[in-house]
């Protein structure tokens, strides 16, 4: 048996996590900001590309260690050859 699956399961999860605090971080760093109109600013050009960004590798990670643990899963989504 490989550990394979279970690391790259780990792996994932970290980075999940990841991003999610670098969510948190990007949306509370928009009210740092002294000035509403910087505060303006910084929520059209940072916060709302990076959440997106950071939201659609959340989701990409999600789907891809589902299917590693998927057994009816295409062999192409799995870590290790099939038998």
């Amino acid at each position: 048996m490989t550990f394979l699956p279970l690391l790259l399961t780990v792996a994932g999860g970290l980075f999940c996590v990841g991003c999610v605090a670098s969510l948190a971080f990007l949306l509370t760093w928009r009210d740092f900001a002294a000035t509403p109109p910087e505060r303006t600013r910084r929520h059209w050009w940072a916060v709302l590309p990076g959440a997106a960004l950071l939201l659609g590798l959340l989701l990409w990670t999600l789907l891809h260690v589902m299917l590693l643990w998927t057994p009816n899963a295409a062999p192409v989504a799995f870590a290790t050859p099939a038998p």
